[in-house]
């Protein structure tokens, strides 16, 4: 008689215990688990393990985008100071147009073809987002606009009150001399927000405003529910940072920081607005002494008197030809600046050892904050 052998009952993992294990692992592992078993295919796409996913992984996975144009456009991630597999090429959207990163959050990127041009009949804008770690791509529709309207700025976020992502565009649309004044112009400014939900756009005009975005501010421009950029106010000519809210969508001044420094007129050369520490925060370089750096933190956002200076970098003169595009803060609670030389490569300053670091490959373009995300796109074409 032949003894069969005992089959051992087979252990069913629990969904839950499932999940939290899925929740942290790569974007990349989780589109190939999706062919695994079909309830995995259901936790990987649904909204409620999107957001636990951003939660959990996406904050061990922040990094930076890297966008070069040479030899062809590209979109590339770098975590920890090296590159990994996520690369995307970019150059079926823009053609000859440069192309801009216009920001990040959640792991989608904006991009557009141009800034800071006159709308034309044969100019147009052109607007994308996308996650380039899941391949995904959107074409917004086109916003309304006249010819000869000038490009200003554009500001992409995140609007938590409705769960959607907003592109804002701002336009300087005609001007005219001011009878009374005739060293004074009077000018509008258009503002065109593009909802995801909608996927739609929505136009506003703004007459004779009393402040206007400047391009003295650069670098991440999304914190907290806003869009910021440098602003100055037209008759006093203080200098301000200007903020788009998404949830309500208005715009909003914020104070820069009430010190000394502030008042003098040549005390910087340029500002760069970045998140450090979770905080929002501002790098100045110094007009006058020009190897050196200050990072200003607002502790309580929106807040004028909660500015201190966080830090002084002074930059070694014989590395000095770094420029602030990009700069941004990453790993080990801000211990790592991304800065940018002379000649376009990327480059870290580490805060701990004041030492200048380099990538093996070389690295040129422009680069954003980023993490790695699923959230998803739900009009989208993948290339």
């Amino acid at each position: 008689m032949v003894k069969r052998e005992k089959i051992a009952p087979s252990f069913q993992v629990p969904d839950d215990i499932e999940i939290d294990i899925l929740s942290r692992l790569s974007v990349k592992s989780l589109l190939r688990f999706k062919c695994v078993k079909k309830s995995w295919r259901n936790f990987i796409e649904d909204p409620v393990f999107i957001a636990m996913h951003l939660n959990y992984y996406g904050k061990s996975s922040t990094g930076f985008l890297l966008y070069g144009s040479r030899p062809y456009k590209y979109i590339k991630q770098y975590l920890n100071c090296s590159s990994i597999d996520v690369s995307m090429s970019i150059k079926i959207l823009f053609g000859k147009s440069p192309g801009y990163m216009i920001g990040s959050t959640n792991g989608l990127v904006c991009l557009s073809n141009d800034l800071y041009f006159f709308l034309k009949e044969d100019k147009r804008l052109s607007i994308y987002i996308c996650n380039p770690s899941t391949r995904e791509i959107l074409e917004l529709p086109e916003c309304h606009h006249a010819y000869n309207d000038f490009v200003l700025s554009i500001g992409f976020g995140f609007c938590p009150k409705f769960n959607d992502y907003k592109v804002v565009v701002v336009k300087l649309l005609d001007s005219v001399v001011n009878v009374r004044d005739p060293n004074c112009c009077l000018f509008s400014l258009g503002v065109e927000v593009y909802s995801l939900n909608r996927n739609s756009w929505r136009s506003t005009k703004i007459v004779n405003p009393r402040s206007v975005l400047t391009t003295s501010f650069q670098g991440k421009g999304y914190f907290n529910g806003a869009f910021h950029w440098g602003g100055r106010d037209l008759k006093s000519s203080k200098r301000m940072i200007m903020s788009f809210q998404f949830d309500e969508e208005v715009f909003q001044e914020l104070n820069l920081p009430n010190h000394p420094d502030f008042q003098k007129e040549n005390y910087f050369l340029n500002a760069l607005i970045i998140e450090y520490q979770n905080f929002f925060s501002l790098i100045i370089k110094q007009k006058v002494n020009m190897h050196v750096y200050d990072l200003w933190v607002m502790k309580e956002y929106g807040v004028s008197d909660s500015w201190i200076k966080q830090l002084t970098i002074e930059v070694p003169i014989l590395e000095d030809r770094l420029m602030f595009q990009p700069v941004m803060s990453f790993e080990n609670n801000g211990e790592l600046l991304v800065l940018r030389d002379w000649y376009g490569r990327t480059v870290w300053y580490n805060t701990k050892t004041k030492q200048i670091e380099r990538s093996k490959e070389v690295l040129r373009g422009r680069s954003i904050r980023y993490k790695e995300s699923l959230v998803s796109l739900s009009t989208k074409k993948v290339v």
